[in-house]
């Protein structure tokens, strides 16, 4: 789009339309958009839709030049507007719409539609969109049209910071220029040269020359009405020798700088330069061109002032009246201007004093009134800034009471609840603490409860073994020899009965432990097992010998006989082996079968896994590290592994 607005710019500011393209080119791209708008908007694709849409309209406004069915389409497409989500194809939506209506003369429109588009802007807070700032520049040009000078000066002010913010330079200084023939076309001169002394400190660049040659040609325009013909002279020669190479508007900015080298040279009586600069000029025109209202009347006021300083005097009256004839419904008050100002001397020149007094008067009064509403108009912009700076200063001082009393307000605050942390740090501080301090005791007084217990335990067993095999296995041995004098037969019986109590006693606690060790113990369990079972048990030693604390020992003793337990009953192994490794800082006991297994997560959840749990528990009164590994089919594997600092 912003290339496109470079050449509607130069409309704005020098009054002209742009030329027609290819008409078949550009209607097979309208064809193509139109039937995508159509499609997507009957399947109710409505952000699909607005995106062709704007296409669309960007092509009917600045290629085909069709502003009443751009104005249309996008008129009818408004109420499905609330449908879109593409925040940035709706702010294009409103610059096009407020294009259409613009071209079509409908200003008043074309205003309200901005107010929207801004509205809508401003609450999206993206001040980093080109459309925000071009809005912004067009509801300036629309209300300039509509004589509402101070609210288009402010609306060009703000165009101006957005562009700053963005850092679009070019559209920067188009903002500028803007605002220079605001201030021109009210006859404040002072402004519109500062405005455009920025634009003419810049430096060279591309895109910034035909800036410079369009704010040249405005302030020759200036210097004549202001009767300063060699800033008038100075101002054409830059005109003309500033290189356009934007295709967008070399052309259009050429034509113009021919027709104002034309007129001004010729006024100044500089024939030679006026016929070269007039000739290249006719090369350049077609009827197309001169069917152009705004362009027509540029190149009648060249032409009529060639003709005059080359003595055709009837070609110079004919066309002087013919620019006149075309200007005489416009509000463009400076061409109108130069129109009679054109005719006076022409008369003059013919010695028709009666008729270039008549147009003098005219000039004059058209001047004057100018001059008279400029000065009114300054008065009341000058007192607009007072007002405002007034009003800010008042704000100002106002917020800064304000603030005052907020940051008198946040010490308080921010004492009070800096109060209000600190207690309630304190007070989850102590809670914490507390609850550790209770959570450790509680841990503490399971363990020694657990391990107590335990200890009651072996105790009991030890007692209850003893008894076994010290009172009632005598006993039962007493009672098998006695049988054994008297009937022979039924001491097998007897037999079996001393070997039960026995293996119970051993099973309760197994009295050759203190004898023998941990490591010969675990061998005759495991013996034990092999002679009583169809699983194949075997024991794989690596060690010579385990310096543990008797309890630790038993410990590890009654872990290994529930592992071997567990295998006996829940795993249909054909094969388990217990191995005993020793590292440099552990000792590591290991039970491996071949069985079933099961999946260890949920066997622990279960209500009569009772002999995992126990074995968990007994590592943790030990500081042993408790490993289980175990898949379905695949066998189950339980690794003890105790520190041997922890001893």
């Amino acid at each position: 789009m912003k290339h496109h607005y470079l050449v509607f710019f130069v409309y704005f500011i020098l009054g002209i339309s742009a030329d027609a393209q290819s008409i078949a080119q550009v209607n097979l791209q309208a064809k193509q958009f139109q039937d995508a708008y159509n499609q997507a908007l009957n399947q109710q694709e409505y952000d699909e839709a607005l995106v062709h849409l704007n296409a669309l309209s960007d092509l009917l406004i600045y290629q085909a030049i069709d502003h009443q069915r751009s104005y249309s389409l996008l008129r009818d497409f408004k109420p499905y507007l609330k449908f879109c989500q593409t925040p940035k194809q709706r702010a294009n939506f409103y610059i096009n719409y407020a294009e259409s209506a613009t071209y079509n003369q409908y200003y008043k429109e074309a205003m309200q539609i901005l107010e929207e588009g801004i509205s809508y802007m401003e609450k999206e807070q993206d001040s980093s969109w080109y459309a925000f700032g071009y809005a912004y520049l067009k509801a300036a040009e629309n209300t300039n049209r509509l004589n509402r000078f101070t609210e288009s000066a402010t609306y060009f002010q703000k165009a101006e910071s957005l562009f700053s913010h963005q850092q679009d330079s070019l559209m920067l200084l188009w903002t500028k220029s803007g605002l220079s023939t605001l201030f021109s076309s009210f006859a404040l001169y002072d402004k519109a040269a500062k405005e455009r002394e920025f634009i003419f400190n810049m430096p060279k660049k591309p895109g910034f020359a035909q800036v410079k040659a369009v704010a040249h040609l405005r302030a020759a325009t200036d210097a004549f009405f202001q009767n300063q013909p060699q800033k008038e002279l100075y101002h054409i020669e830059q005109a003309l020798k500033t290189e356009n190479n934007q295709a967008d508007i070399k052309e259009i900015v050429r034509l113009i700088s021919l027709t104002f080298a034309t007129a001004i040279y010729a006024r100044n009586q500089q024939k030679d330069k006026a016929n070269r600069y007039f000739k290249e000029l006719q090369t350049q025109f077609s009827e197309h061109k001169l069917q152009t209202p705004f362009i027509n009347s540029y190149y009648r006021l060249a032409q009529s002032r060639h003709a005059l300083v080359n003595n055709q005097i009837d070609l110079a009256i004919s066309s002087a009246h013919d620019l006149l004839e075309s200007l005489e419904n416009t509000d463009d008050w400076q061409h109108l201007a130069r129109a009679y100002w054109l005719l006076a001397n022409i008369y003059e020149e013919n010695q028709q004093t009666p008729k270039a007094l008549y147009y003098l008067k005219r000039y004059t009064h058209l001047k004057d009134s100018v001059n008279v509403a400029a000065s009114r108009r300054q008065f009341a912009f000058v007192q607009t800034q007072f007002e405002t700076k007034k009003k800010d200063l008042a704000l100002k001082q106002k917020n800064q009471a304000i603030e005052l009393l907020h940051a008198k307000n946040r010490i308080v605050n921010q004492r009070l609840l800096l109060l209000g942390i600190i207690s309630l740090f304190g007070f989850v501080f102590l809670y914490i603490w507390r609850q550790r301090l209770y959570a450790q005791r509680k841990e503490r007084l399971q363990k020694e409860f657990a391990h107590n217990l335990v200890h009651q335990l072996e105790d009991e067993r030890k007692r209850i073994a003893g008894e076994l095999h010290d009172s009632v296995g005598q006993n039962l041995l007493l009672v098998k020899n006695k049988l054994l004098l008297k009937k022979q037969q039924e001491h097998q019986l007897l037999e079996e009965s001393i070997q039960e109590v026995r293996s119970m006693s051993q099973r309760l606690h197994p009295f050759q432990f203190e004898k023998l060790g941990l490591l010969t113990s675990i061998k005759h369990t495991v013996e034990r097992f092999q002679k009583n079972s169809s699983i194949y048990y075997s024991t794989l030693i690596e060690t010579q010998h385990i310096n543990l604390k008797k309890e630790k020992a038993i410990f590890i003793f009654r872990m290994i006989q529930e592992c071997l337990n567990n295998v006996e009953k829940h795993s249909q192994a054909s094969a388990c082996q217990v191995r005993i490794q020793e590292t440099s800082e552990t000792y590591i006991f290991s039970i491996k079968d071949n069985g079933l297994g099961f999946e260890v997560s949920q066997q622990m959840q279960k209500l009569d896994s009772l002999g995992l749990k126990n074995l968990k528990e007994r590592a943790v009164l030990i500081e042993a590290k408790l490993k289980i590994r175990s898949s379905r089919e695949k066998g189950t594997h339980i690794s003890i592994i105790l520190n041997k600092h922890a001893n």
